[in-house]
């Protein structure tokens, strides 16, 4: 395909067809991002607390809501600045990959739907630029017909020129 912004001489040319919605794509594209969300902290929750006290309560109730201290991550028991990375519980879990998921899917369908677009866009100069191509050619010989005939017409009127000698 040619830039005919540039060139606007260029012929225009679609190569493909967009592509279209694939079921097994868009489970390869989550599965991705459930890989990603399982390998970093978007499936943790961190847990601060200023003094010992109050980061280990923080710990303690977490701990009940059914999060599980991990040690992907570094634990910080500087003074005043306690903290550490708990991971969810599995339905939180489910919830953030079903969240996700939807995501992933709208992403997909936009991505689908530009593409197309574009394909259309494309066909739509592709058959423009065809019709003024043949219009073109139509307009050519129309033109070359009337000189041709504006010509036959000249020549009756002027013929040889007649030198005696």
């Amino acid at each position: 395909m040619t830039n005919t912004v540039t060139n606007p001489h260029a012929h225009i040319s679609i190569r493909g067809v967009p592509r279209k919605y694939d079921a097994n794509e868009l489970l390869q594209r989550q599965k991705g991002f459930h890989a990603m969300y399982r390998s970093t902290d978007q499936n943790c929750e961190m847990v601060r607390g200023e003094l010992p006290y109050l980061f280990l309560a923080k710990v303690i109730e977490k701990h009940t809501q059914g999060f599980t201290l991990t040690d992907r991550y570094p634990m910080s028991m500087s003074n005043m600045k306690y903290h550490a990375h708990m991971v969810k519980p599995e339905q939180l879990q489910q919830a953030d990959l079903a969240i996700i998921d939807e995501r992933v899917k709208a992403e997909y369908i936009s991505e689908l739907e530009a593409e197309r677009e574009h394909y259309r866009q494309q066909l739509t100069q592709q058959l423009l630029q065809a019709a003024e191509t043949k219009e073109a050619k139509k307009v050519a010989d129309q033109k070359a017909k009337l000189l041709a005939s504006i010509q036959a017409e000249v020549d009756r009127v002027f013929t040889d020129l007649v030198v005696p000698e």
